[in-house]
């Protein structure tokens, strides 16, 4: 096969338009994904999910056609930044797409672009948050952050709306639904910090036509408050996996998307994320959900990033293994990191050990990698639960 660039394939290329016909219930792209599961599989997307895409972000992002924005992107446009692609591009919008995150080459493009809007992952915020030169670029023009697609403890959000200032908004969703469901806005980040600390630990509220239901194991609506699992219904959910009907049969379950996380609403609606239930530690017959333990150790201020897994226990079963990368600089043992835990939590929460690494495994899109931190603790044990 014969080799070309693609600026020479760009030019060979007919110019004409051909406007193929479509239904909303048409394949339209092939969303490879491996979740937390780490089997990868392609999640069929329909036209109509794509349109429910432009609904979700236009709303969300506010777009005004009548006034031209600009994006920068510094994740993967595969991922959850590049669904803004299409969206913005419909209201006239331009994007400044870069290679790879670097804080001061993002810091510095925001500067110059005069950038209103930006998408970061968890991992992104917490290195712009620790680097040394972030306060000498203006970065004033931005109206908007949003973030999602992994977990991010209320105390770094804090730090990140000190820094950036009200302007966060955090999406939920998965290659399944196609994009966010849920939002937090902006405004429900400022009544946070003005009184209502505990909306930093939510992921908002379900947008227009998505129904988000919170179901015991025999799919039985949950009471405000009750965990159970997450399920959605509605224009977002994919058909299906892809050539992957056994697959498919396991998480969509009479109209329903079965995220697999285990959460609780409160009376006004706001959606509580515990954990994914798969990665639920059961310790000595006890149930303990890793994010809460990170969280606390987030609350810690020498703390950086944390993953928190189960290790193999010949008595319990398994037991709660921190691993913690410090902030440059920091200092603490690991006897005083687990008497912080232990404070807040209560003695069978706590970690029983702790590891301290230079960094945490993660994947292209900055999410730490949890199976791989546990594979670590396991890999000589015969049974891997």
């Amino acid at each position: 096969m014969e080799e070309c660039s693609y600026e020479d394939a760009l030019a060979k290329s007919d110019t004409s338009a051909q406007l193929a016909q479509v239904q909303e219930d048409d394949i339209a792209v092939l969303h490879y994904t491996s979740g937390s599961s780490g089997v990868l599989k392609a999640a069929m997307q329909t036209v109509g999910n794509r349109l429910s895409i432009l609904h979700k972000v236009i709303y969300r992002a506010k777009l005004n056609p009548d006034h031209p924005e600009t994006m920068v992107h510094v994740g993967p446009i595969t991922h959850a930044s590049g669904m803004s692609i299409m969206p913005l591009l419909t209201q006239g919008h331009k994007h400044v797409i870069l290679s790879r995150f670097d804080v001061d080459n993002f810091l510095g493009t925001v500067e110059s672009e005069q950038a209103q809007q930006t998408y970061l992952v968890p991992t992104m915020i917490n290195r712009i948050l620790a680097h040394e030169n972030r306060h000498k670029y203006d970065i004033s023009s931005l109206r908007q952050i949003r973030y999602g697609a992994a977990p991010i403890s209320a105390a770094r959000l804090k730090e990140a709306i000190e820094f950036f200032g009200p302007i966060l908004n955090q999406g939920y969703g998965a290659g399944e639904v196609n994009h966010s469901v849920c939002m937090l806005s902006e405004a429900d980040h400022a009544s946070a910090i003005n009184g209502n600390p505990d909306l930093l630990n939510s992921c908002g509220r379900p947008l227009f036509e998505t129904e988000v239901k919170i179901i015991d194991e025999n799919g039985n609506p949950q009471p405000v408050g009750v965990r159970g699992e997450m399920v959605i219904r509605g224009k977002d959910v994919m058909k299906g996996y892809w050539n992957a009907p056994a697959l498919t049969e396991k998480v969509l379950i009479n109209g329903y998307y079965h995220t697999g996380d285990i959460a609780y609403s409160d009376e006004e609606g706001y959606l509580f994320i515990v954990d994914r239930k798969k990665d639920m530690i059961v310790s000595g017959g006890f149930n303990i959900y890793p994010n809460e333990v990170e969280n606390t150790l987030y609350n810690h201020q020498a703390v950086f990033e944390a993953c928190v897994v189960g290790a193999p226990d010949p008595d319990l079963g398994e037991v709660v293994k921190a691993v913690v990368v410090l902030k440059d600089g920091s200092n603490v043992s690991e006897s005083k990191l687990i008497d912080h835990c232990t404070k807040e939590l209560g003695k069978f929460k706590k970690p029983d050990s702790i590891d301290f690494v230079a960094s945490l495994p993660k994947n292209n899109a900055g999410k730490i990698q949890r199976r791989d931190v546990r594979a670590t603790y396991w890999k000589d044990e015969d049974r891997q639960i």
